[in-house]
């Protein structure tokens, strides 16, 4: 199970690298805010894993596993705030080169799809606060729904 959920987790990175390389670049303005989305790319998908992590703990039947787990857990989850915050200012550092590179083509589907995820990025970072100040079911469930939601719409503006 978490071979094939590593094995998942690497084929994605590969082939959202390859696809960028595929699409190529206009400009090294454009080269750099891709490394930059890139980068950002494997941090959130670092934090949303924290969900298989949870899930795998609780589906597990084997008390061995559920303790190794929850001590990686615990490990991952002091670095879940600033992995988000990090992949967060790459977001936003990668939106400014993209609009400084294509000022003039603001309303193409790319440019807007990315306006759209990043309004459903500062969604997603509201309710990680809102979770932080308060703890609750509802505020956890919004929370990793809209994890999901963005990573979906991260998805969509990639390959678009």
């Amino acid at each position: 199970m978490i071979a094939r959920w590593l094995t998942i987790n690497i084929l994605t990175v590969f082939i959202i690298l390859f696809w960028s390389l595929y699409q190529g670049y206009d400009s090294n303005y454009i080269l750099i805010g891709k490394i930059a989305a890139q980068a950002a790319f494997v941090l959130f998908l670092f934090n949303i894993n924290m969900y298989f992590v949870f899930l795998l703990i609780r589906k597990s039947k084997i008390r061995n596993i559920k303790v190794k787990l929850a001590k990686v857990s615990k490990r991952m989850m002091k670095y879940h705030i600033p992995i988000a915050i990090t992949a967060s200012l790459l977001i936003l550092f990668h939106a400014a080169m993209m609009i400084y590179s294509r000022w003039e083509h603001l309303w193409e589907v790319k440019i807007i799809s990315g306006a759209v995820t990043t309004c459903i990025l500062i969604v997603l970072l509201f309710s990680g606060l809102l979770r932080r100040w308060k703890a609750s079911g509802k505020r956890r469930r919004f929370h990793y729904i809209m994890a999901f939601v963005f990573f979906g719409f991260v998805i969509f503006h990639i390959f678009l």
